[in-house]
Formats: C-alpha cells, structure tokens, sequence
C-alpha cells in the first residue's frame, strides 16, 4: 500500500528541503534591484579581493554595525542618504562601484540605499541582499569597534 504523507509531514519535508521560504524572505526586502548586481557572500569577497575603488556601506543602525561588520565598510544608514551628495562625501562618485548591505531580507535598508543609487544614476552598484544573516551564517570574519 503506497504511502501518503500527511499536511504536517508534508510541511517538514518542504522546510527540511528549503522548499518554503523562512520568515526572513516574508518581510518583503526584494532579492533583486533593477539596476542593480546582486551578489552573495561569495560574490563579496571577489569584489572586495578584485575590484579597485569599491566603496562597501553598511546601512544598519549603529549597535549592529558596532557588533560587526564587513572590515572596510562605512555605516551609512538608508534613512541618511537623502541624495548623491551624501554618497560622494563618503568617496562614492557615480561611476564609483559600490556595494550596499545589511541584515538581510529582514532588513531591506540595502534595498533601499541600492535603488536611490541606481535612481541617481550610479552604474556600478552591487547589492548583498542576503547581507548578515548569510554572513554569519557561513562564519566569515567581521570586524567590531
């Protein structure tokens, strides 16, 4: 008699296998940016290692960023970019490859920076949408001041 598998073991089978989306992915932070190159941590790394001129912002809040964060990255918080201006004060021209990120799809504050920057004409942005969750996850090193 063949089996059949149950509402409840049906719904263990698809998160076991990554099948539905975790809560994180709920909360509405896009995993693409028109515009934009979205990377992973992976992808990070090979900007950081490859690209001259890359300018990395952290746009978490203060304690997130004071707890850890990608060495090189400057905190620039989204709700404090309010326009081209404040991108170039932190070394970012419009031709300047640039990489925004945060805490993930939890999070969407790199999102949001990364479509101002597209919107403002910036050519070269890079997005790490799964940011610190996927970070962490995978133990990479942050730095902490």
């Amino acid at each position: 008699m063949p089996q059949t598998l149950t509402r409840r073991s049906a719904l263990s089978l698809a998160l076991a296998l990554g099948l539905l989306a975790a809560p994180a992915a709920q909360a509405g932070a896009p995993m693409n940016i028109s515009g934009a190159t979205t990377v992973d941590a992976e992808g990070v790394i090979e900007l950081v290692t490859g690209t001259p001129g890359l300018v990395i912002f952290d746009t978490r809040v203060e304690g997130d960023y004071a707890a850890g964060h990608i060495e090189g990255a400057i905190r620039l918080i989204d709700t404090d970019i309010t326009g081209p201006e404040v991108l170039a004060e932190h070394g970012a021209q419009a031709d300047t490859p640039v990489l925004f990120y945060c805490n993930g799809l939890s999070c969407g504050r790199a999102a949001n920076a990364a479509e101002m920057a597209v919107g403002w004409g910036y050519g070269n942005v890079h997005y790490y949408a799964l940011g610190m969750t996927e970070w962490r996850e995978m133990g990479l090193p942050l730095v902490s001041h």
